[in-house]
């Protein structure tokens, strides 16, 4: 489409509801900044058969079932059978059925520690329910959002494509506090959605965008010169704090963002939890995961009428029975204004003094729903923390300094606009009003702004920024949020250089870096981005930064791919770096010899890969950790790649090498000098990415095949650990999709199973169910009729379906019951003992906690475990895998069957106290016991920090 769009449309995709706005810009010339914003009012499905058009879209995911989309109660306007629907009805129905509905979205979309792209959610689905990543959900309600545009606004489309939503000029806003990975996944579902004109603004500076349209002609009446704003933008899934400076001279008026937040999982989500946890208790009674998922639908509603209906004291809560002694029952509670009122003053809003600050661990607050929240939900004690760092972000002028207070090192704001959900009850905002005040004393109360509409304000102010960008309106000066840094080389903390300074304007493209780095070509490189909120360095300046104050992304990669030959030669590269129009980072290498360039992205597949906070290089990290055991010279390492080379080439006889790839390993220890366990990391992935180089010399023969297939998982293992990792787990994807060469041999057969066993950690959700349905076709795991299995293929079989964490926790207890049934006929089996324990572990090694098997089935298979014939050592291993104790309510079982463990296998003689600890106390977990639930040790250098939520839960190479 030609020439500017009709409307400008503003989108606020919130956690729990999504609105949009728009200007018209033919009506819009003779109209005040507020009069001429619209809100659009969303068609979508209110109840089975019923659609409505609503100013807000409940950002709630359903797949219906076979049986709704027969009985057309699904059906759309623009879609007779959808596989999907968004709204109210969706919100509704998914709380009776939490399987099939995807919720906070938004919330998932930020977190770095999954694969984001992933089929992930619903968390509670169980196959073969439909399963969706947080980008494509993300895509699906801006996709409902254009549909309902189109059908309203569009008519036929073939005469009036000027009126689609995709041809408009959009602004879509996102948290301030959203890390650059977290955007670039907002406008990449953005783009699935088909929109292509499309701009990023932040939420807090949106909600003030709306007030600005609101009060332009009398901005000097409520705000003097200098005065700073304090946006509180709380919504339903994150807290999000941002201050803007106001310069009035006269009648003209500016202003100025001067400091934003920290990313804080806390806000609406986390209130319904608590009041979930609060009706539980008066219930009396465990409730499954889906009830509790039920009830806290139900209490987010009952929270909210009874906030807004002043005639309304109590509401009851009825949810769906469980077990046999409630089938076809419901059970009754009730909440209660002042339940609602309480928790929110003491536990989200106390009255703190300034030096009280959030407490901060690991574990993280409320994860009901698998979300790390923030482990403090004292709202007001953030509020506080964001003031203090505000003073640290600021520049030290005469203006900055008159607002900070000295003595309690305090930026204090002379009013605030509230935004969000959460604080649209007068409660919340007169307590967040009171604290604020109580921290300055001397009367410094703030005045208080106020949207007209606060659930539509964000959207109403993207729209008015729509106008801003098309030269009407009062922009406020703001740009990059963030300073960003390539980190250096350093022996001793974070060195690194300026690529972005904060405040870079939209739409710059910064010159290139006067520094250069070095890179090999041909094979992946890796960079190290740092950003920070308060630390403000030049463009190109090198800075020592400071862990605490920097946020460490995701590392940006690239293939150099270079030359015909495509061998590795060293290149030197600058980098160039743009802030796009849309408000995105982009980075490209460009070669100092040549008009080469290559663009970085986030390697997002593993975040968690690359936390070490001690090495900073811009090579391969395989290439660069080269020399990470000083007993291992370079000689002796490219001697030992000749050896790969030529043991799978067929050119090794008469040239010293084996002609027999069996012994290949004997030969690389002896000329590394040291046993394959002491490889480190950094060696066994360059041995990896050379076997990938000569992987068709595993079709010599079937030693070749058994040879390779044994050192390339051994080498590659446990799929992830090297910033690299998702690249070579593409590629032996490419092996998997071909087959064995030699498919009738057992030994092949046997080590196909293991190569996927040790690296299935790298494998995403869809890649693990693939290979679950392919060990079925075998007959493991899955009944197949007149099937004889080789026991070695057998036990290796069901050794790769326990090491699949990415399995539903009911696909893993079924196949953990199996096992039993094989356990009970051959009670001392090593191999099936440990698989059992593997599959009901408390703690994952990679995989997600939505994933365990319920508490309830763990405590089953203890019991039957202790009820088998004969107990062994391997027996008592796997019944602390599946006891551990790890401090968390739904994943601990009962203590009178940790009793009745401890003392059955302590009769029996095959566990003393020390071994049985883990039973009945908390103990942090350690390297020993990652190698145990692996199954055998890890590369050297791989280090990891291990908690209660999962043992790899970072992990990082050594320098």
């Amino acid at each position: 489409m030609e020439g500017p769009s009709r409307y400008l449309i503003g989108i606020d995709l919130g956690t729990t509801n999504s609105a949009v706005a728009f200007v018209d810009t033919r009506e819009s010339a003779n109209q005040d900044a507020s009069s001429e914003i619209r809100v659009f009012e969303v068609a979508q499905l209110a109840r089975p058969g019923e659609v409505r058009a609503l100013p807000l879209l409940p950002s709630f995911l359903y797949f219906p079932t076979e049986d709704e989309l027969s009985s057309g109660t699904v059906s759309l306007p623009w879609e007779e059978r959808p596989s999907s629907i968004v709204g109210m009805m969706a919100r509704d129905q998914g709380a009776l059925v939490p399987g099939r509905q995807v919720s906070s979205a938004k919330s998932w979309l930020c977190q770095n520690a999954i694969d984001r792209r992933a089929n992930i959610l619903p968390r509670q689905a169980e196959p073969p329910e439909p399963t969706v990543s947080p980008v494509e959900a993300s895509a699906r309600y801006l996709m409902h959002l254009r549909n309902a545009w189109n059908h309203a606004m569009a008519g036929e489309v073939a005469t009036n494509p000027q009126q689609l939503f995709e041809n408009q000029e959009i602004v879509l806003t996102v948290p301030a506090s959203f890390d650059e990975e977290a955007r670039e996944l907002t406008v990449e579902a953005a783009r699935e959605a088909g929109l292509r004109n499309l701009t990023l603004l932040e939420e807090p500076l949106a909600a003030f965008y709306a007030w600005v349209a609101e009060h332009q002609s009398v901005l000097g009446e409520h705000l003097r010169d200098g005065e700073l704003v304090l946006i509180c933008d709380i919504g339903g899934g994150t807290s999000d704090f941002s201050l803007v400076r106001a310069h009035v001279q006269g009648r003209n008026v500016e202003f100025e963002r001067t400091a934003i937040g920290e990313h804080l999982l806390l806000g609406g989500e986390n209130l319904d939890l608590a009041l979930a946890r609060c009706v539980e208790k008066k219930l009396t009674t465990k409730l499954s995961l889906r009830q509790r998922h039920a009830l806290r639908i139900m209490c987010s509603a009952a929270k909210e009428r009874l906030l807004s209906e002043e005639n309304t004291d109590r509401v009851p809560i009825n949810i769906l029975g469980g077990g046999r002694s409630v089938v076809g029952q419901m059970l009754s509670s009730e909440l209660c204004r002042n339940e609602v009122a309480e928790l929110i003053l003491s536990g989200f809003l106390p009255l703190t003094t300034p030096s009280e600050m959030p407490v901060r661990t690991r574990a993280g607050g409320l994860r009901e729903i698998g979300l790390p929240y923030a482990a403090d939900p004292a709202i007001t004690k953030h509020i506080a923390a964001f003031l203090k760092q505000a003073a640290m972000a600021m520049d030290a002028g005469e203006n900055s300094r008159s607002h900070i207070d000295d003595r309690l090192q305090m930026t204090r704001p002379d009013a605030v606009l509230f935004n969000g959900g959460f604080c649209i009850p007068a409660l919340a905002r007169e307590r967040i009003t009171e604290a604020i005040a109580g921290w300055f004393g001397g009367g410094c109360r703030p005045k208080i702004l106020s949207n007209a509409v606060m659930s539509s304000a964000v959207a109403i102010g993207a729209a008015y920024y729509g106008r801003v960008r098309r030269g009407a309106g009062l922009r406020v000066k703001a740009g990059s949020a963030w300073t960003y840094y390539i980190g250096m080389r350093s022996e001793h903390g974070i060195k690194a250089v300026c690529v972005l300074p904060s405040g870079t304007n939209e739409g710059t493209t910064l010159p290139l870096l006067d520094r250069e780095f070095s890179v090999l070509t041909n094979r992946p490189v890796s960079f190290h981005l740092y950003s920070s909120t308060i630390r403000h360095d030049a463009h190109g300046g090198i800075a020592d930064l400071d862990p605490e104050e920097v946020h460490r992304h995701a590392p940006l990669v690239t293939l150099l791919r270079h030359g015909k030959k495509l061998q590795q030669t060293e290149l030197a590269v600058r980098l160039s770096v743009s802030f796009t129009e849309v408000g995105t980072l982009e980075l490209w290498c460009e070669s100092v010899s040549s008009p080469h360039r290559w663009r970085l992205q986030f390697e997002l597949r593993r975040e968690a890969s690359a936390t070490d906070q001690s090495g900073y290089t811009a090579q391969p990290a395989s290439t660069a950790n080269r020399h990470d055991s000083s007993s291992i010279s370079e000689q002796a390492q490219e001697s030992a790649i000749r050896l790969i080379r030529r043991a799978f080439s067929g050119s090794g006889v008469g040239e010293g090498v084996p002609s027999d790839p069996a012994s290949l390993v004997g030969e690389l220890e002896s000329v590394m000098g040291l046993k394959r366990e002491l490889w480190p990391i950094a060696t066994v992935r360059v041995f990896s990415d050379v076997l990938l180089e000569v992987a068709d010399g595993r079709k010599l023969s079937p030693r070749h095949e058994v040879r390779w297939l044994n050192l390339f998982g051994y080498c590659l293992r446990p799929g992830f650990g090297d910033p690299q990792d998702s690249f070579r787990i593409i590629q032996a994807r490419r092996i998997y999709q071909g087959g064995l060469a030699f498919p009738r041999e057992l030994q092949s057969q046997v080590d196909w199973l293991v190569l996927w066993r040790r690296i299935g950690g790298g494998l995403s959700s869809a890649h693990q169910h693939e290979l679950r349905n392919y060990l079925g076709d075998l007959g493991i795991g899955r009944k197949k009729p007149g099937t004889r299995l080789n026991p070695q293929l057998e036990h290796d079989g069901w050794r790769l379906l326990a090491s699949l964490e990415h399995l539903s926790g009911a696909t893993r207890a079924a196949l953990g019951s199996e096992l039993l049934r094989k356990l009970r006929r051959e009670p001392s089996d090593s191999g099936w003992l440990w698989s059992l324990g593997r599959f009901g572990v408390r703690i994952p090694l990679y995989g997600s906690l939505s994933c365990l098997i319920p508490a309830e089935t763990a405590v089953d298979w203890i019991t039957a475990l202790l009820d088998l014939p004969e107990l062994t050592h391997d027996t008592a291993s796997a019944v602390v895998q599946l006891g551990r104790r790890v401090d968390h309510r739904t994943r601990d079982i009962t203590e009178d069957v940790v009793q009745s463990a401890i003392a059955g296998l302590k009769s029996a003689g095959v566990a003393d106290d020390i071994f049985l600890r883990p039973l009945h106390e908390y103990i942090a977990p350690v390297r020993a016991d990652v190698v145990r639930t692996f199954g055998e040790p890890l590369p050297k250098g791989l280090e990891l920090e291990s908690t209660a939520n999962c043992l790899s839960s970072v992990t990082a190479l050594t320098s």
